[in-house]
């Protein structure tokens, strides 16, 4: 009887095991998709991109004092990955790359030219603006958002009116204009970045989104989300901003701890691929982190990882990263999540003035070999970290081909069969050749627009090769970092010229403004040659013919 009942106990854990590999997808034809969105992760933050020179304590027990790399889990995924070194935001600033990362386009076609919306604001998305959400659900997936939104959202009051308006939001009532309105049938998150309220997680269920009290509580071990419901007014606090550094006062639920966001996110994402594996169906997952921008709300078992706590927030950023990864499974193996999921693993912008200051201290070098910060149209404020890993389609390499994150939703539109309208993604092209081992064709667009916090242009040549910006400093930060690391650029100070224009190929560090100085007649006098002028009415006609309004585009 008891060799009976573990043959029959064998059997059925057999078949439940073939049975979850049938179930899991493997449809080449329509992989599952992960897109993973850090927030102010500077280029020279991979250390794929460059070795970090901090000196790693020798008892850390997140990383290893010889690799000098400060994300380990990102490098090892770099290995297995197409590594773009020429992969860019849309803007210097979040919002609006995360607009262009989710719909295709760049944001000052909307009402938005300039800076960030808040935790409180309402959308500058429209209501049936197309979104990579749409794009797969309309190709049967289940889609899903894990993480913050930042392109605004409607709360309301006690009488149902738009909140912003009346100054009083009831946080009882459900919000609209989420992610959930926008393509995604399940959003847990929160709306905007972690240094502002409300400090509070909001989910949706059947489409209807509700502020939570008690949303997700952390232990060291675990997360609890059964003890989540829809928040009250008097659920709340009042947080006061000189509690924490880099964090704006305002509501808050006293069970929201800045600190144990990533795990929350981690344990919700992992939650949600345990599902996935359940199912037959593709699916289509957007996970923006809050990290490592400030507030660098580093837990316990991370402090003293690097010494100084930016480089301690990037290591805990890094492992609850490393959770997510490993959940889909191992790559390499034919019958796992992973085998047939691309993932996307980007920043949207450059690193913040006080980590990359922080960072300097310790001999780390977040914006890598770049000019300019978050908030700037220099390469450091939008040239950011970009691998693209998919088993089944893109063998591992380097390429150093010129992207837009928002190219990912035409990448794959090209990669389903889709077709575009053309009001849809209007700025994105698939680079989906380049992943395959062919060359990017030779007719498409333009180039590709940098934009900064102030609401500066940039224009890039197709080729990567010339950039003019429209302005005499980076658009962003009254005084920003040379490639040297030197705190010396300032708008209209030492580039004293209308435009800018550099040579990427000769001079990726924009040190040698070609309109002031020819650097192939080191007599001229500052003059620009015949050939610079050329050049910068040349880029100048195709920047114009892509924004339209010459001050604050289309």
């Amino acid at each position: 009887m008891m060799i009976k009942i573990y043959s029959f106990l064998l059997f059925v854990v057999f078949t439940s095991s073939i049975s979850a590999q049938i179930l899991t997808n493997l449809n080449r034809k329509k992989p599952n998709v992960v897109i993973l969105y850090f927030d102010d992760m500077g280029y020279g933050d991979l250390g794929a991109n460059g070795k970090t020179g901090l000196g790693i304590p020798k008892d850390c027990k997140f990383l290893d004092p010889d690799e000098k790399t400060l994300p380990p889990n990102l490098d090892a995924f770099a290995k297995q990955s197409v590594r773009f070194t020429n992969g860019h935001s849309s803007d210097g600033v979040c919002s609006p790359s995360r607009y262009s990362l989710v719909t295709g386009e760049y944001s000052w076609r909307t009402t938005l030219k300039k800076g960030v919306t808040w935790g409180y604001s309402p959308t500058f998305m429209s209501s049936d603006c197309f979104t990579i959400g749409t794009l797969f659900k309309n190709n049967g997936y289940k889609t899903a958002m894990v993480g913050k939104w930042h392109i605004g959202m409607t709360f309301y009051d006690e009488n149902h009116a738009n909140a912003m308006e009346n100054g009083f939001i009831d946080f009882s009532r459900p919000v609209t204009d989420t992610p959930a309105h926008r393509g995604f049938d399940y959003w847990f998150g929160t709306s905007a970045s972690l240094d502002m309220p409300p400090y509070a997680w909001l989910e949706s269920k059947n489409g209807v989104v509700n502020v939570l009290y008690k949303g997700a509580i952390a232990t060291a071990t675990k997360v609890d989300f059964t003890k989540a419901t829809i928040a009250a007014n008097t659920d709340f606090v009042v947080f006061k901003k000189s509690l924490i550094p880099f964090i704006r006062g305002g509501a808050r639920d006293p069970s929201f701890r800045f600190e144990d966001y990533l795990q929350v996110q981690a344990q919700k994402v992992k939650n949600l691929i345990a599902n996935y594996k359940k199912s037959s169906a593709p699916f289509m997952m957007y996970i923006p982190m809050p990290a490592p921008h400030e507030p660098h709300a580093v837990q316990k078992k991370f402090k003293g990882s690097t010494g100084y706590d930016y480089g301690d927030y990037l290591v805990q950023t890094d492992y609850y990263v490393g959770q997510i990864i490993d959940a889909l499974g191992d790559p390499l193996d034919p019958n796992s999540l992973a085998s047939n999921t691309v993932v996307f693993i980007t920043s949207d912008n450059g690193p913040e003035r006080g980590a990359f200051d922080s960072s300097l201290a310790y001999n780390h070098d977040a914006n890598g070999p770049w000019a300019g910060l978050k908030r700037d149209n220099y390469e450091g404020g939008t040239r950011v970290p970009f691998m693209i890993r998919w088993p089944a389609v893109a063998k591992p390499k380097v390429t150093n081909e010129l992207c837009l994150q928002g190219d990912i939703l035409a990448t794959m539109v090209s990669y389903l069969g889709d077709n575009l309208k053309s009001t849809e993604a209007r700025d994105s092209e698939s680079f989906l050749p380049i992943l395959i081992g062919k060359r990017k064709p030779k007719k498409g667009r333009l180039g590709i627009v940098e934009h900064s916090s102030r609401g500066q242009f940039a224009f890039v040549d197709r080729t990567g090769e010339w950039k003019l910006i429209d302005g005499t400093g980076g658009g962003g930060n009254k005084m920003t970092a040379d490639a040297d690391n030197n705190k010396l650029l300032a708008a209209g100070k030492l580039r004293e010229s209308p435009r800018q224009l550099f040579n990427l190929k000769k001079d990726p560090g924009e040190r040698d403004n070609v309109l002031i100085d020819d650097p192939r007649n080191p007599n001229d006098n500052n003059d620009p040659s015949e050939f610079a002028i050329q050049k910068e009415m040349e880029l100048l006609e195709a920047l114009n013919s892509v924004r339209g309004n010459k001050i604050w585009g289309m």
